[in-house]
């Protein structure tokens, strides 16, 4: 889950995949993450997909992977310093749904907060061929159009290495630029929270580097938690939060109706 590889600048000193600590881990939390965001402005502005810009900038990344919840959270926390980020949302994931009215009206609130809105695809088939990739993101980015009433003009691939997906690394598909483009491995830094912890070398150290200007950060909300976890502990929250809150519908509907809410008897 939350598959990636180092991209930017082709290095032999490059890191690989790291093992983390349990302190390292444990400063995923909302506090960390304001703290982080406070250093990066110190140096970095935060610019779209696509931008021409040659001051020191950040790409600024979100893939939802698991909590909608957790984006806002992330969202909201941006937007109280001015910031903007591209938010990608799935259309085919287990852990929500954004057609559901309440996912739907926490998604359009990301994008009136001013951050950008993505599609986070994946595959329900494989894409042997150019035309079959890009037909399949026009599925989706029609879909996601239609829940988030904004034009959705950047994708990101969803576990590209399972996919098979790295190989398709053109600047654009099916009109959409793409975040795993070559260009961008090529000119950006990246940094990556997959698994819930820094896989290649920590954000906080990238933010201090004095060499680099380019950075590509990419975050899954569901890492990010008011109190510290283990990362496993994080989605174990998500799939509980979310069984809890479909409960509660369905208790609220029967309440609501006057109906017979029955159980069986426990022992």
């Amino acid at each position: 889950m939350n598959a990636e590889v180092a991209v930017g600048p082709a290095r032999a000193d490059r890191p690989q995949t790291r093992q983390p600590s349990a302190e390292e881990f444990a400063q995923f939390i909302d506090e960390g993450y304001g703290r982080i965001l406070d250093l990066a402005t110190t140096r970095y502005s935060f610019e779209p997909y696509g931008t021409a810009a040659e001051r020191p900038h950040a790409l600024w990344r979100h893939d939802v992977d698991m909590s909608v919840h957790r984006a806002v959270a992330m969202a909201d926390a941006e937007a109280s310093r001015g910031l903007a980020a591209t938010y990608f949302f799935r259309c085919r994931s287990d852990f929500y749904n954004v057609f559901e009215p309440t996912i739907a009206r926490l998604v359009r609130r990301i994008g009136e907060m001013g951050h950008a809105i993505g599609l986070h695809f994946e595959a329900d088939a494989p894409c042997e061929s150019i035309d079959s990739l890009e037909a399949q993101l026009d599925e989706q980015r029609v879909l996601l159009e239609t829940v988030t009433r904004t034009t959705v003009t950047v994708f990101s691939f969803h576990n590209p290495e399972v996919t098979g997906l790295l190989a398709m690394d053109a600047e654009q598909y099916a009109g959409m630029r793409n975040t795993y483009a070559a260009s961008l491995r090529r000119d950006y830094t990246y940094v990556s929270d997959s698994n819930g912890y820094w896989r290649f070398t920590p954000l906080e150290h990238v933010l201090r580097s004095p060499s680099l200007t380019r950075i590509h950060v990419l975050t899954h909300p569901e890492w990010w938690t008011p109190h510290p976890m283990a990362p496993r502990d994080r989605i174990v929250r998500c799939v509980d939060g979310r069984a809890r809150a479909v409960l509660h519908d369905y208790d609220d509907v029967l309440r609501r109706s006057g109906r017979l809410n029955i159980t069986g008897a426990r022992s």
